[in-house]
């Protein structure tokens, strides 16, 4: 799997990277905030907030850019 996703073009590795996880943490988060007992109508529509959407996908373009530049420079020392 790693190999077949090192092959993939920088920007897409860095797009998927973002996608997914933005996806898990925001799950992640949904669900401690859940767990901590708060209303599902309000975290909801806290979850779909520009800002709560915005600060999500920052830090996920940020650690899509980093994984796939590390998975790049590895791929570029086996060679």
């Amino acid at each position: 799997m790693i190999k077949k996703f090192q092959q993939y073009p920088y920007w897409k590795m860095v797009g998927l990277s973002a996608l997914l996880f933005f996806i898990v943490v925001m799950v992640i988060k949904f669900l401690i905030a859940l767990a901590r007992g708060g209303d599902f109508n309000e975290l909801i529509q806290e979850s779909l907030s520009l800002k709560y959407i915005a600060s999500n996908l920052v830090g996920a373009l940020v650690y899509g850019l980093i994984i796939s530049w590390f998975y790049t420079r590895k791929a570029n020392k086996k060679k």
